[in-house]
This record gives structure tokens, C-alpha cells and sequence, in this order.
């Protein structure tokens, strides 16, 4: 069993998300949303990785609903990868799947995504800056040419999702990638928000024994690198 006091930051995971215009209870319902949608699939008739799809769906859509009435604007980079923009913060928010360690604090542990990603994330997560650097000199200071137009001057955030069938929980994170390792999983990262708790679907027909929500949740980033 987990311990609670090592989920998340109890006194700072609204404040951090307020400086990205974010809100918790926006996470929340994205998160409920997604769940809802998880349990359309029914384990006779849905495909295997149709649990991960329809939850990956569930949470854009009420996301991009949730962030529209607060004037993030939604795009779909390449055609496949959808991220909310905000351009006062020039903050960009994706979604991605993680793995067992996403939204826990447990000591140096670092959670990486469930999926390796293509050149199109590793080309904006390579324009990410810390917010140390930010504030230390500005955004402006960073303004360079990005892989897509659109995203230029911007930080790539990503919402990490992990569902726990044993612990019958969604646990969540958004957190600002440093880099991709070599196989393209993101697995550093300049800064974690974590909640002080996690989701729980304990009364809401959690089924342990049916398919891995998280496998075929997300979109595939496998935008190519044009030849030079």
C-alpha cells in the first residue's frame, strides 16, 4: 500500500498549477471524464486496447472543452498530437500515459511515459526551459525556432496519467520534460506537480480483472523527420 504522505505536495500543487492558469477541480472532472469513458467498453465485444483508447478520449475532450471557456486555445500538432495552448503563459499542456511511479514522490524515482515518442515531441521537449531559467531571465530570452510554428516561445507540459487497478486509483501528475532518453521514453524532468492524492474509482465499477486501461492510451507520436 502507498503511503499517503508520499503521493504528492499537499501545500503547493494548486499554487503550481495556478501559475500554469490551471485549475485542480479542471483536472479532476478531465479525470472523471476519462473514467466514464473507460467504462463504456465492454470486455466481451470492445478490442483489447479499447479501454486505454476510449479513456485517452474521455480526458482530451472534457480537457479541451474545461480549457476553451478559459481561453486556452486546442491544436492538433501534425494532425495526431492535440495540446492546449495558453498563450498569456505561453505554457503548451499534453497528455501522455505513464508508468506505476506518475504522480508519487519516492525519493529520487522518476516516473518516464508508458510509450517511447516520435521526433515531434523530442523537438519540443529539446525547447523546454526550467522555470528557474524563466524567471531568472525571462521568457524572452528564450525565444527560438520551434518544430512547429505554433508552439514557438512556448513550454511543453504534460499531463501523466496512470491507472491502478490494484490500488483502484488514477494517479496523475503535470510535470515539464527535460529530455527523452535514448529509445524516446521522457523520463527526466525539470519540474513535477504532483496532487496530495490520488483519483479514486473505488466506487465507480474500478474492474481489476479486465484489460489494462493504460495500454492504448494516447495518440502515436511517430510524426517522421524529413529527409535534408
Amino acid at each position: 500500500m502507498i503511503r499517503p504522505d508520499r503521493l504528492g505536495e499537499p501545500g503547493g500543487y494548486e499554487m503550481k498549477l495556478g501559475n500554469l492558469e490551471l485549475r485542480a477541480d479542471t483536472l479532476r472532472q478531465a479525470l472523471g471524464a476519462s473514467n466514464t469513458e473507460r467504462r463504456l467498453c465492454s470486455k466481451k465485444h470492445s478490442a483489447r486496447i479499447a479501454p486505454g483508447i476510449y479513456a485517452y478520449n474521455g480526458l482530451i475532450t472534457s480537457l479541451s472543452r474545461q480549457l476553451e471557456d478559459e481561453d486556452w486555445e486546442r491544436v492538433d500538432l501534425s494532425g495526431v498530437l492535440p495540446v492546449m495552448l495558453n498563450p498569456r503563459k505561453r505554457v503548451a499542456l499534453g497528455v501522455t500515459s505513464g508508468n506505476a511511479l506518475t504522480g508519487l514522490r519516492l525519493g529520487s524515482q522518476q516516473p518516464s511515459s508508458r510509450y517511447p515518442k516520435g521526433e515531434l515531441t523530442r523537438k519540443l521537449v529539446s525547447m523546454n526551459v526550467s522555470p528557474g531559467q524563466i524567471e531568472l531571465l525571462g521568457r524572452a530570452a528564450f525565444q527560438v525556432e520551434a518544430a512547429d510554428d505554433q508552439l514557438a516561445g512556448y513550454n511543453l507540459w504534460l499531463m501523466v496519467v496512470y491507472f491502478d487497478p490494484e490500488q483502484k486509483e488514477i494517479r496523475h501528475e503535470v510535470s515539464l520534460p527535460e529530455r527523452l532518453t535514448a529509445k524516446g521514453y521522457v523520463k527526466d524532468w525539470y519540474d513535477r506537480i504532483t496532487p496530495p492524492q490520488p483519483y479514486s474509482v473505488d466506487d465507480e465499477g474500478f474492474d481489476i480483472d479486465g484489460d489494462d486501461p493504460n495500454e492504448g492510451f494516447g495518440p502515436p507520436d511517430v510524426v517522421p523527420v524529413e529527409p535534408r
